[in-house]
């Protein structure tokens, strides 16, 4: 079989695949603006996580596996929105995990064109997606993919918070948290447990740079200035300038030590 040929039954793979994925986002009322967006988030992640496997020239297969990883990593949020009218995993459930048991344990995986092989990279990359680490005991290709769906998701985020329309960000009257001051500042992301306001929520956010995997994924938000986007839609400027400062110079390289 020719490298062409495999080419084209990976396509009418990855077709089948988001025609499944369609069918069962379909059952949910796209009519709910967080319905709508998480849809079209799924979709911007699959394009990002190619250009991600064009950057590092991965074979065909594996931009395959992928692209199913990133058209399925959020498929629990359209049950958690449903049901629960949010996305914080904190007031209903980890999204991570529940997309892995309504795919193996629910059965909805024998929709989609998939070989068994992959269930476990497919498992490990869902549930590891929206962890603040990824487990270490995760190697070789389950590793990689698992980075790829991480940082691919995270483009789109600031993406979508850059744009000003796609989510809103909020922000409060409070002074910045110190732990979370010396995360943004030291280059770490901030944990959730130093949370104590809307603007540390917001350094959380932006904060999602420090965690990212690849040359691209870096390159593409400094190219498209998601980070200054963000800035210039804030309010209070002067209280969040010193860490959006930190945000751009560790983007473009300087004094990453």
């Amino acid at each position: 079989m020719t490298p062409c040929t495999i080419f084209f039954i990976l396509e009418d793979k990855m077709e089948e695949n988001y025609d499944a994925f369609d069918d069962y986002v379909m059952q949910y009322d796209m009519n709910e603006d967080m319905i709508k967006y998480k849809y079209n988030h799924s979709y911007r992640v699959v394009h990002q996580a190619e250009e991600i496997c064009r950057s590092l020239d991965l074979d065909n297969v594996k931009r395959d596996t992928a692209s199913l990883i990133a058209l399925l990593h959020d498929i629990a949020r359209f049950k958690q929105w449903s049901e629960y009218k949010t996305f914080s995993d904190s007031k209903s459930f980890d999204h991570g995990d529940m997309g892995v048991k309504i795919l193996f344990e629910d059965g909805l995986i024998n929709k989609f064109n998939v070989n068994k092989e992959d269930y476990d990279i497919i498992k490990d990359a869902i549930k590891n997606h929206n962890k603040f680490k990824i487990d270490s005991k995760i190697k070789g290709d389950n590793l990689l993919q698992c980075k790829i769906i991480r940082d691919a998701d995270k483009i789109d985020i600031l993406y979508a918070f850059s744009t000003n329309r796609l989510l809103e960000l909020e922000e409060d009257d409070k002074e910045i948290t110190p732990s979370v001051a010396e995360a943004v500042l030291s280059h770490n992301q901030v944990l959730k447990k130093d949370i104590k306001s809307k603007n540390d929520r917001l350094l959380m956010l932006v904060s999602l740079i420090y965690d990212l995997n690849f040359d691209y994924s870096k390159e593409r938000i400094k190219n498209e200035k998601y980070i200054d986007k963000i800035y210039g839609h804030l309010k209070h400027k002067k209280l969040f300038k010193e860490y959006f400062d930190t945000l751009n110079n560790y983007l473009k390289g300087e004094n990453n030590g």
